[in-house]
C-alpha cells in the first residue's frame, strides 16, 4: 500500500485477497481491483491464485480461479475481455460485443494490444501481471474506463497518455477530470535494467530521481514514477493519482514475479468494469 494507506488498500473474501482503490470507490460506478496469489486452487509455481491461462498452469485450474475471483466481485469470467500484451503501446476500444474474448483462450484475446477502453457499463475488462504495471484509468464524468499493461516498453513509448487519447477521441474525456491509478509492480528496490536499458529512459524522462544507480553499480528503473509523470504530463492531475507502492519481487508470499521467479510463475490480474 502507499505510505499513507490511502492510495490501494487491501481486501479479504474468504482466502482471497485483493486490491482496490478507494479513490475509485468514493466516486463510484466502477469495479476496479489487483488480484495478489491468494486464495486459489493452483500448485507448485502457481500457487495460488494463477489468473494467466498462458503459463504453463492447468487450464482447468485457472478457470477455476477466474470463478472464484469474480465471483468474489460479482462478476461472470464468461464475460472478461483481455487483450494480447503484446508490450506495445496500443489501445483498443471495446464493447458489449467482445464480452468473453480471451475469457477461455487467449488466442481470442483482442490482437496486438496493451491496453482495453470502453464506456459500455458490464463489460469486464482484465489484463494479467507479474511484474509489469497495472494502469486504471476512470472518468467518472463521461462515464468510460482503461485498463493498461505498461512493461518498460509500453512505458518508455507512453501508453498511459496514449490510452488518455483514446479516452478523449472515443468518448470525450478530459484528462483532468480522469481518475488514475498504478497499481503493484516491480519497484525501484528490484528492477534492475542494462545501461543502455537506463540511458534511454533517462534521455526520456530527464530530471528526477527516475533513473537511479545503486551502490552495487547496478542501474534501476522506477517505473511506478515514471508512469505517474507520464499521466501528469499528459493532464491528469496530480492529486486523481493514486499509486500501490507494493513491489511485486519484494513480496514473494503476496505476489507472482517474473523476476524474482527467474521466468516460472503464475500472474495476477486487474480488472476494471463500469457498474
Amino acid at each position: 500500500m502507499s505510505g499513507s494507506g490511502a492510495d490501494f488498500t487491501t481486501q479479504r473474501v474468504r482466502d482471497l485477497l485483493f486490491y482496490t482503490i478507494p479513490r475509485f470507490a468514493r466516486a463510484g460506478g466502477v469495479v476496479a481491483v489487483f488480484s495478489t496469489r491468494r486464495g486459489g486452487r493452483s500448485s507448485e509455481v502457481y500457487a495460488t491464485l494463477n489468473l494467466g491461462l498462458h503459463v504453463g498452469d492447468d487450464p482447468e485450474t485457472v478457470l477455476t480461479n477466474r470463478a472464484l475471483f469474480c465471483g468474489a466481485l460479482g462478476l461472470d469470467h464468461r464475460h472478461l475481455v483481455s487483450c494480447a500484451q503484446v508490450h506495445g503501446t496500443t489501445v483498443a476500444v471495446v464493447g458489449a460485443g467482445d464480452r468473453g474474448r480471451g475469457a477461455f483462450d487467449p488466442a481470442q484475446a483482442v490482437p496486438g494490444a496493451d491496453g482495453l477502453a470502453t464506456d459500455t457499463p458490464g463489460v469486464p475488462l482484465i489484463s494479467f501481471y507479474g511484474d509489469c504495471v497495472p494502469l486504471f484509468l476512470y472518468d467518472p464524468v463521461k462515464r468510460a474506463i482503461a485498463l493498461v499493461h505498461a512493461g518498460w516498453r509500453g512505458t518508455l513509448g507512453r501508453i498511459g497518455s496514449r490510452a488518455l487519447a483514446v479516452l478523449r477521441k472515443s468518448f470525450g474525456s478530459s484528462p483532468a477530470e480522469v481518475l488514475a491509478a498504478v497499481g503493484p509492480a516491480i519497484g525501484p528496490c528490484c528492477y534492475i535494467v542494462g545501461s543502455d536499458l537506463a540511458a534511454q529512459f533517462a534521455w526520456e524522462f530527464p530530471g528526477g530521481d527516475l533513473v537511479r544507480r545503486g551502490a552495487d553499480g547496478a542501474w534501476r528503473l522506477d517505473l511506478w514514477s515514471i508512469n505517474r509523470r507520464i499521466l501528469i504530463e499528459a493532464g491528469v492531475k496530480s492529486a486523481n493519482i493514486a499509486v500501490a507502492r507494493r513491489c511485486t519481487a519484494c513480496a514473494p508470499g503476496e505476489f507472482f514475479s517474473h523476476r524474482a521467479s527467474r521466468g516460472k510463475t503464475g500472474r495476477m490480474a486487474a480488472i476494471m468494469m463500469l457498474e
